[in-house]
């Protein structure tokens, strides 16, 4: 079930929040949202807690805003200031270039403050205690980084382009930066791999630029084919958690398809996938497209009134038709992975 995180919250107050509201302990969440975001957590509820491992890695999509001429100890508005810069002769121009190089695959450093254990402790354990951890790189990647407007920044009224801020040092610091002319504000979209901190982009991009950047706001708009249009308001589920069924994906349309082929069994099959034998491409619906699914691959199955049967992993017969001329009258065999017994619909 999508739900929209308001910020303040971690992702692990809205499960709480799920779970008392839907009264059920069978609440998992497929993805961190840092508190201070808004925007998509997706819920499994009930038996689909078993599917948390196969959505936690769909790509992501962001929109919100950098802010130019800080950088903070926390990449966002949540820590103190480590550096102080100028970004007044900052072009659009050069920040599309800029950004341009943080597209494809990349490695990242992680922020200090983070969820990503070392030594079986946290990140943000050590910040917290000033014991000084260098994160290692990883490898992400960056689909789009697109920067859409540079602009002053507006800390009051109605065309307001920055948050109240509530770290009494970064507001001071952020005023005189502002008194001065040495704040931006850039607006931005992006769409990443999991693992990726959008923190660590908008670190990044200051840096390149000269000029330090924090993450001021961050909106989390889609994760996978998953939008925010198809989620429920965090204030409904308190309010109203009997209308959460008109928010629920179920079956095979809770999995990103981009991912995971869909297949659907022929019904008579049914039964041998539910004592867990192996299954092969002419046992599906569609025996041509699944025939062609390369090894490894997992794959879901459906009956044929959309509620999900298993998880699947495909293994071709290619090799073994190479080494025996006796070969197998298949294609693929699909070795199940987690069945879900009686269907998760």
């Amino acid at each position: 079930m999508p739900v929209i995180k308001n910020p303040g919250p971690t992702s692990h107050d809205v499960v709480q929040i799920a779970r008392r509201a839907l009264g059920t302990r069978q609440v998992g969440h497929t993805g961190t949202l840092d508190p201070a975001a808004r925007g998509l957590l997706v819920l499994c509820l009930g038996g689909y807690t078993k599917l948390v491992p196969y959505l936690t890695e769909s790509d992501k999509s962001y929109s919100g805003f950098i802010a130019l001429g800080i950088e903070t100890a926390t990449d966002d508005r949540e820590g103190d200031p480590t550096m102080l810069g100028d970004a007044s002769s900052v072009t659009l121009e050069r920040i599309h270039a800029v950004a341009a190089r943080f597209r494809g695959e990349i490695e990242q450093v992680p922020p200090r403050y983070s969820a990503i254990k070392v030594a079986g402790k946290k990140l943000y354990e050590y910040a917290r205690e000033n014991v000084k951890i260098e994160p290692e790189p990883r490898e992400v990647t960056v689909y789009n980084f697109d920067i859409q407007s540079l602009e002053q920044p507006v800390l009051a009224g109605d065309g307001a382009n920055v948050p109240k801020l509530t770290h009494a040092t970064l507001e001071v610091a952020f005023k005189t930066q502002h008194a001065t002319g040495k704040m931006r504000i850039l607006r931005f979209t992006s769409r990443v791999s999991s693992g990726t901190y959008v923190r660590s982009l908008a670190r990044d991009l200051g840096r390149e630029l000269g000029c330090g950047g924090f993450l001021l706001t961050l909106e989390r708009d889609g994760v996978g084919p998953v939008t925010l249009a198809q989620a429920m308001p965090q204030e409904l589920l308190e309010s109203a958690p009997e209308r959460a069924a008109e928010f629920m994906l179920r079956g095979a349309a809770s999995l990103d398809t981009n991912r995971f082929p869909v297949f659907t069994i022929i019904r008579g099959f049914a039964g041998r996938l539910a004592n867990g034998q192996p299954l092969n491409e002419k046992m599906m619906e569609n025996a041509t497209v699944a025939a062609a699914v390369p090894s490894g691959a997992i794959c879901a199955i459906t009956r044929d009134d959309g509620a999900l049967l298993a998880i699947v992993e495909a293994e071709r017969f290619d090799a073994q038709r190479r080494a025996n001329p006796y070969d197998s009258r298949f294609d693929v065999h699909f070795r199940p992975v987690r069945i879900f017994p009686g269907g998760l619909n």
